[in-house]
This record gives structure tokens, C-alpha cells and sequence, in this order.
């Protein structure tokens, strides 16, 4: 029978078209290696479609229960889904760091699963890993659509502008600077924003603390662009210039400080800071500061006593100070290293011995909670000495350190600064007197640029105050190097620190980031696909066909010679005979 070209034409179209059909659901399986069986596939689609029933009725853990199972058949057409839905379920039960995890097996296993990225960046969000969330937030933008984006966009303004600044304020009231400054610089990158003003603000105070005063005043300038009647942000930028030794710049800010602060107490301790600042840029500019000591100083106040060499070894005794609020056992510690420390420097020209009896001492060292009076100076002190000397000799010294912080009442001052003031005062017991330079420990005020250790002027100045004694056989207490001993110095402050703006001033913006959506499309059963014949079986027997053309009789008996158009045309026509 002949058959015209069009009918063949038609007929190959469809095998072709069958062909690429079956093909098409199979290549994708198998281009990401999965080559399990239908029955395989099949289960874990069942187990996926009970688990996720189960998962929407509430019953997270037998859904759990479930998921694993499918889980288990790893990998196959429905693990992206699978490991999606696991997260989901951990999530529910507030196993978080395991719903991570299936976040992260879902978008490997199918990258088109964006949603397990979006899925992460609220579990981060929830569990306050804020900058974890927004680097998985623009993971997420980098490959949702553009609906998906837009959302993303505005989840992530709000952790910057809000959840970073919150977070940022924490951790600086906990002192952990670098946190701090780590999510209040993500939290800029939102600006302009309803917190911007606060951001800034903190930023300032947190650089100032860090000792990063270029950029603590950049942002206090920002700062007072978004809010210019900020009074703790004035002051913040009057204390960077003061750390930077820029005294009229420092002035001038208080002087702005002034007229926006109310509080009698403040603007009390403003002035007395501008009085004490006008003396430091005085000094500042005194030649001795270009000399390698300042005896000079001390000569030209009539102030240079010391220890006759009779007297040594000084005899020192240190208060149990038992029962006095905010002391702490490795006070002691600093004074011994503070005694080793400055008869080094006098090139052992000084040795001394701890005595139990205070009515036997050379020295007596105090501890008191209470306010100090200096009569050399006005101002608030950390510690005060008092000396009594008989024809240039010092007979006796009392060295009074207060354990709470002069400006912050109810709390205690720190290890750091503690370590520093016994430094300077210990100085003072053994004949030193004030500095000119606002570098050295003994500088009539404590300076953030001070180390708390005694600089090469200091130590030339007590080695020039005994020169003429003998040298004496010297080795350090062993009190002095003790573990608990070990400190980080730091001068106290000398000025009522300017408050980090509170945290409670921050306006949340009024969007919520949505919650996350379990998978609603559908889930497609497996497609079965009859496995490919096996080769050694080709060899054995020729192929059965899956489908036999009618016979010819059976196709004569339909034809309509009548109507020639109609004509059927049989699905499938063998080649002709040779």
C-alpha cells in the first residue's frame, strides 16, 4: 500500500515528538545524578506528600518522623523539597541550628529552591545573628524574582536601620567595642533612616572609646546633621578632640555642650572640664616639654624630696581594706607592681619591704569609697597622696585610692583604672611631683594617651631624684607578676564621660518581615519510564515492540472510497517490502 509523504512526515513528527516527551523527564534526573528506580522515587514522594499533610495539620514531629524517611532515599527528584520541608519542621520546634542546615542541603541539592535562602535569613533574623541574616538576605536577592527581591530589599533595610542599631547599643553597653562597631557600620549603610541620628551617635561614642578619634568625630558631625541638639553626641566630639590634644577645638564643642545641656550636675562638670583644659593647653606649650625629664619642674617649685637612703629599706603597708565597697584583692597586687616598677626606674637606687604594723610604715596605702579632697588641685579625684617631708626628706606618705567611680554613682571603678591611679599616686609617695606633658603617668591629670606605665621622662626624672644614693641589691615581689596581677591599663577619666545614646529612642519601622511559607504548589507524582533495555538481552532475542500496526485487511475494511479526504491514516506504516 502506498503512503503519501505527508502521512510519513506526520507520523515521524509524533515518535519524535514522544520520543523528546520521554526523554525530557528523565534528562533531569539524570543530569544531577540521580538514577534511582520508580519504586524509589515513588516512596519518597509518598513520604514527602504524608509528611507535609502532617507538617500543615500541626503535627510537626511525626511529620518529622516522616520527612526522614523520604530524606533517606537521597538523593532524587524531591530532596531540595524534602530538605526544604525538614527545615520547616525544625524550624516549628525551635531546632534551629538543624533547620540551618536543611536550608543548606535544600539549595544544594536544587538551587531553584531560593526559598530555603529566604527560609535562612529569618531563622538568623529570629535567632538575632543579624549580619548573617542580611549576607544570606542578599544571597537570596542576588537569585529570587523580582517580587522575592523587593520583599528581601525591605526585610534588609529594616535589620540594618533598626536591628543593627539595636544590636550595635547592647553591645556597647557590654564594652564588646568591635561587636559593637561591627553592627552599627552595617547599620549606617541604611541611612537615611528614621534612625540614623542614634546610629551615628553610637558610632561616635564607640570610636572615641576605641581610640579611632578621626572617625569618632566624622561621626559625630554626621550625627548632629540628622539631630544638631544631640548634647551627649557635642559632648562626645568636645572629649575626641581633648584625646587628640586639640584643646581649643575641645573647648570650643563645650561650649556648644553648654548651651544644649539642662542638667545643673553636667554643665557643673562641663566648666570644670574647660578650666582644666585651658591649664592643659597651657602646659602644654611648656619648654620642658621638649626636655628628656622634668626635675627642672620640680626645682623650680621647690619640690624635690625624696627617701633619704637611711630609711631604706621603705616600709610599706598596705590596708586589708576589709569591709570598704568595691575593693578587690588584686588592688594589692597593683601597688606591689607599681613599687617594683618605679625603683627599677630609679636604677635601684630604691628597695622596700611590706610591713603588718601601719604605726611601723614609711608609706601607708588606703582604700576609701568616699570623695577626695586635693589641695593642689580642684577637681574630681581618683586618688590623692599626702606627703610630710622634713628638710627635703620624706618622712611619711599616706596614699589614699577610691574604689568607686567619681563620676558614675553606684559603681565601682575598673581593674584598668585602678592599676593606673595607683601608678601615678605610688610616683608621688616616692618624691615625684606633677609633669607638664600629657603624656606622662605623672601628669597632673589622667590623659587618654597615658599607658599607665611610667614614660622615658618619668623614669629619668625618679633616676635623677636619687642619683646620689648607692645603688641597693633590688629583686621584684613576686606579688607584682602574679596571674591575677595581669592587667590592661587604663586612665581613668578625668571629666564626666559623655552616655552613649539609649537605645530606646530607636523607632522600629512599621514593616515585619513576612514568616516563612511552607512549599504550596503542587507536589507532581513520579513519571514512570520503563528502564532501557538491557544490551545482553538484544543479543539473546530481538526486541518485542510495544505496539503492532493493524493489519491491512482491517484497514481495508474502513476505507471510504466515496470520500477520498477522509481516509484514515494509520498511526504507524511499516517501510514496504523489498
Amino acid at each position: 500500500m502506498k503512503v503519501n509523504r505527508s502521512t510519513q512526515l506526520t507520523a515521524a513528527l509524533i515518535c519524535l515528538a514522544l520520543a523528546t516527551w520521554s526523554t525530557a523527564t528523565v534528562l533531569p534526573a539524570i543530569s544531577r545524578g540521580l538514577t534511582n528506580s520508580y519504586e524509589i522515587e515513588n516512596q519518597a514522594y509518598k513520604n514527602l506528600a504524608t509528611g507535609e499533610e502532617l507538617s500543615r495539620q500541626g503535627n510537626y514531629a511525626k511529620a518529622l518522623s516522616v520527612l526522614l524517611q523520604a530524606a533517606s532515599h537521597d538523593p532524587t527528584s524531591y530532596s531540595g523539597r524534602i530538605h526544604l520541608s525538614l527545615a520547616d519542621c525544625y524550624e516549628k520546634l525551635k531546632n534551629y541550628e538543624q533547620a540551618i542546615a536543611e536550608t543548606k542541603a535544600a539549595y544544594n541539592f536544587d538551587p531553584t529552591q531560593t526559598n530555603a535562602l529566604y527560609m535562612r535569613a529569618l531563622i538568623y533574623y529570629e535567632t538575632e545573628k543579624i549580619d548573617l541574616c542580611l549576607a544570606t538576605l542578599d544571597q537570596y536577592i542576588a537569585v529570587a524574582d523580582s517580587a522575592g527581591r523587593a520583599q528581601a530589599r525591605e526585610l534588609s533595610a529594616r535589620v540594618k536601620s533598626y536591628d543593627c542599631t539595636k544590636q550595635g547599643a547592647v553591645k556597647l553597653r557590654a564594652g564588646q567595642l568591635k561587636e559593637a562597631i561591627k553592627y552599627l557600620e552595617l547599620a549606617s549603610t541604611a541611612d537615611p533612616s528614621s534612625n540614623s541620628a542614634c546610629v551615628h551617635a553610637n558610632l561616635c561614642f564607640a570610636y572615641r572609646q576605641n581610640g579611632q578619634l578621626d572617625r569618632a568625630i566624622t561621626e559625630g558631625k554626621k550625627a548632629l546633621q540628622y539631630d544638631g541638639k544631640d548634647a551627649n553626641v557635642t559632648y562626645n566630639l568636645a572629649i575626641s578632640y581633648q584625646d587628640q590634644a586639640d584643646f581649643d577645638a575641645a573647648i570650643s564643642w563645650l561650649r556648644r555642650y553648654l548651651e544644649l545641656e539642662s542638667d545643673s550636675s553636667r554643665r557643673s562638670q562641663a566648666e570644670q572640664l574647660i578650666s582644666e583644659l585651658k591649664e592643659d593647653r597651657k602646659k602644654l606649650k611648656s619648654s620642658n616639654n621638649n626636655r628628656p625629664d622634668y626635675l627642672e619642674l620640680l626645682q623650680e617649685k621647690d619640690r624635690v624630696w625624696n627617701w633619704s637612703c637611711k630609711k631604706l629599706p621603705i616600709k610599706i603597708f598596705i590596708s586589708p581594706a576589709k569591709g570598704i565597697s568595691g575593693y578587690r584583692p588584686v588592688f594589692r597586687n597593683y601597688v606591689i607592681k607599681a613599687l617594683d616598677t618605679w625603683c627599677e626606674a630609679s636604677g635601684k637606687k630604691l628597695k622596700y619591704i611590706i610591713v603588718k604594723d601601719q604605726a611601723d610604715a614609711d608609706i601607708k596605702v588606703r582604700w576609701t569609697p568616699d570623695v577626695l579632697n586635693s589641695d593642689s588641685e580642684v577637681r574630681v579625684s581618683a586618688g590623692v597622696t599626702n606627703l610630710t617631708p622634713i628638710d627635703h626628706e620624706l618622712s611619711l606618705a599616706v596614699v589614699n585610692l577610691r574604689t568607686t567611680d567619681p563620676f558614675t554613682p553606684g559603681t565601682f571603678v575598673k581593674n584598668g583604672a585602678m592599676a593606673s591611679v595607683t601608678m601615678h599616686e605610688i610616683g608621688h609617695a616616692l618624691g615625684l611631683d606633677h609633669s607638664n606633658c600629657i603624656y606622662d603617668v605623672m601628669y597632673f591629670r589622667a590623659f587618654p594617651k597615658q599607658t599607665g606605665m611610667p614614660t622615658k621622662r618619668d623614669r629619668a626624672t625618679i633616676a635623677l631624684l636619687y642619683a646620689n644614693h648607692p645603688t641597693v641589691t633590688f629583686a621584684p615581689n613576686p606579688e607584682s607578676s602574679a596571674p591575677e596581677a595581669a592587667v590592661v591599663f587604663t586612665p581613668p577619666p578625668s571629666f564626666a564621660p559623655p552616655l552613649p545614646p539609649k537605645a530606646d529612642k530607636l523607632v522600629p519601622p512599621l514593616f515585619l518581615p513576612p514568616p516563612f511559607k511552607a512549599v504550596t504548589e503542587k507536589l507532581t507524582p513520579p513519571l514512570f519510564v520503563p528502564p532501557p533495555p538491557d544490551s545482553k538481552a538484544k543479543e539473546k532475542s530481538a526486541p518485542i515492540p510495544t505496539f503492532l500496526p493493524p493489519a491491512i485487511d482491517s484497514l481495508k475494511k474502513k476505507e471510504s472510497p466515496k470520500k477520498p479526504g477522509n481516509q484514515a491514516v494509520p498511526f504507524f506504516m511499516p517501510p514496504p517490502a523489498k
